[in-house]
């Protein structure tokens, strides 16, 4: 059963020692409590439904691989007229993470000591602390990936403004505005 705290809205460690060779399979469904506070530390309306789950197991020597998915059903304000909006997110999880000062976390260097970027090679795996790997932090994180920030209902657009580029008299400039002033 995980943890619930105000501060990280709710916490699902793994001792990533105790781990088996196979790995292990956690699934979690938010309580009212848990989704109440992730839609408020998200600015959203409402989420219905907050369902995730992963299959945590070893990665090389000191490493562990994450695979798994979060699904939700929120409500969010539309970025236009702020009306409720209906959405859900799935998100899929393959990551890796390895402890903190893990070799295999760190950049390459050429000759010269410039970092060498592959942006079509894989991440580099992510560091935690000592022996746990908190999985909510993950999940919400993937949770925070899907959302979209400038989710809109059909049709909604923002209002046309007047055009100033055929009339001078209209521009809006922050030069215009001293201008005006001058002129008084």
């Amino acid at each position: 059963m995980p943890e619930f705290s105000a501060e990280n809205l709710f916490s699902m460690p793994v001792n990533v020692k105790r781990l088996s060779k196979k790995g292990s399979n956690l699934t979690y469904d938010a309580p009212d409590d848990v989704r109440s506070a992730i839609a408020s530390a998200y600015g959203l309306l409402a989420v219905e439904s907050f369902h995730a789950d992963a299959i945590v197991a070893p990665w090389r020597k000191n490493g562990v691989k994450v695979m798994g998915e979060v699904r939700a059903k929120l409500i969010q304000p539309c970025a236009i007229t702020f009306d409720p909006l209906d959405a859900e997110i799935l998100e899929q999880i393959d990551a890796l993470y390895v402890p903190e000062g893990s070799k295999l976390a760190q950049p390459k260097l050429d000759g010269e000591g410039e970092i060498i970027v592959d942006p079509d090679g894989p991440d580099l795996p992510e560091t935690f602390l000592g022996d746990m790997l908190d999985l909510a932090e993950i999940w919400l994180e993937f949770f925070a990936l899907g959302l979209d920030p400038f989710a809109h209902k059909p049709g909604a657009a923002l209002p046309e403004s007047a055009s100033t580029a055929d009339d001078p008299s209209q521009d809006t400039s922050p030069f215009a505005a001293l201008a005006a002033l001058k002129k008084h």
